[in-house]
């Protein structure tokens, strides 16, 4: 099951990058984040690990699998029976603006679970690109 989800911000992409990276602030710019905390070092690196607290859903514990630094990164969780990854995507856009690309991959049982999770995940991602993207917009 997979699902996704995009916005425009009206910033370069070195500064959206550098908030995005910043995982464990992101609870002070977007409500679908509780606590957000790199349990590995201070920074997002493969094979670190994060635990995230999230409204509504389990605290999970994400892996850092890829980092390619000022474009994205992605993070798995659950075992190889039941895994869910996260990508986190920067576009730089003809105008000089950024396009955030936000998806989530639930595979085998992280699936089943998915399929009864689909509205508040949809709602999740929409609102997590939305509120990246109000940190540029005008008041």
């Amino acid at each position: 099951m997979r699902h996704d989800s995009t916005a425009d911000i009206p910033a370069p992409a070195d500064e959206v990058w550098a908030v995005l990276i910043d995982v464990e602030r992101w609870p002070e710019w977007t409500p679908t984040m509780r606590r957000v905390k790199i349990l590995d070092g201070a920074e997002l690196v493969p094979g670190a690990r994060v635990r995230i607290a999230q409204p509504r859903l389990p605290v999970l514990v994400w892996t850092v699998d890829e980092v390619r630094p000022g474009e994205a990164f992605s993070w798995v969780s659950g075992p190889s029976a039941g895994r869910t990854r996260a990508t986190h995507e920067l576009t730089v856009l003809p105008d000089g603006a950024t396009r955030i690309a936000l998806g989530l991959d639930q595979r085998g049982l992280s699936a089943v679970f998915g399929a009864l999770t689909t509205g508040l995940t949809r709602s999740y991602l929409r609102t997590e690109a939305d509120s990246l993207r109000r940190r540029w917009s005008a008041p």
